[in-house]
């Protein structure tokens, strides 16, 4: 009886750390940030119609949006659905402004009638999550550069949006790391519509 339940206990460690080693799989992860109802961020009187003309993926890397190491050997790795996180953030974004009372064209339909221009650069967008004992660390980190020409006079803006974020996970899910990454582009969009302000359907920075 002693050596039966041994050789169960043995059967059931492999099982264990099978289920804990990596596979190469890849792991989608959707990028919907939204925005809080803690922020303190007012509606534009007039809504200024915003035109996204185009996100660039300027990443070193391009091929994931990075790992999860697991604790006995192995990895998977972490994308957006379909592979394009230029895509996926312009699409973000827009979506993030018209929540917040801005009048953003449609994607592909042109800048006719736009307030402001929008284009950006992709510079970092990374997900990563390391295994250990008892526990999973996840970590996130962002930065997107940001251009909006104003029509009405051709004068520009720049911002660089940075944002981070780790939690530590005692059960690994997609589900953990996702919102983690959705928190934290929140707040980097949220950057964009607080240090900003509308005068005369133009966009400008807020004097400090």
């Amino acid at each position: 009886m002693k050596r039966y339940r041994t050789l169960l206990l043995c059967w059931i460690s492999l099982i264990v750390l099978a289920g804990c080693a990596g596979t190469g799989e890849v792991i989608p992860l959707q990028i919907h940030p939204i925005a809080t109802k803690s922020e303190s961020v007012s509606k534009p009187t007039a809504p200024l119609r915003v035109a996204i003309r185009s996100i660039e993926d300027s990443r070193i890397h391009h091929t994931n949006l990075g790992v999860r190491t697991h604790l006995w050997g192995g990895v998977s790795y972490f994308d957006v659905p379909g592979g394009k996180p230029s895509d996926v953030i312009a699409q973000a974004l827009a979506d993030y402004l018209a929540a917040k009372g801005w009048q953003v064209t449609k994607r592909g339909a042109g800048d006719g009638g736009a307030d402001v221009v929008l284009t950006g650069k992709i510079l970092d967008l990374s997900v990563h999550a390391k295994s250990r004992v008892g526990f999973t660390e996840v970590t996130t980190n962002t930065k997107l550069a940001l251009q909006a020409q104003n029509v009405a006079d051709g004068s520009t803006i720049h911002m660089t949006l940075n944002g981070s974020g780790s939690d530590d996970v005692f059960w690994f899910e997609p589900e953990d790391v996702q919102a983690l990454l959705n928190d934290v582009l929140a707040d980097s969009f949220g950057k964009l519509v607080q240090d900003t302000t509308v005068e005369n359907r133009q966009l400008r920075l807020k004097t400090p």
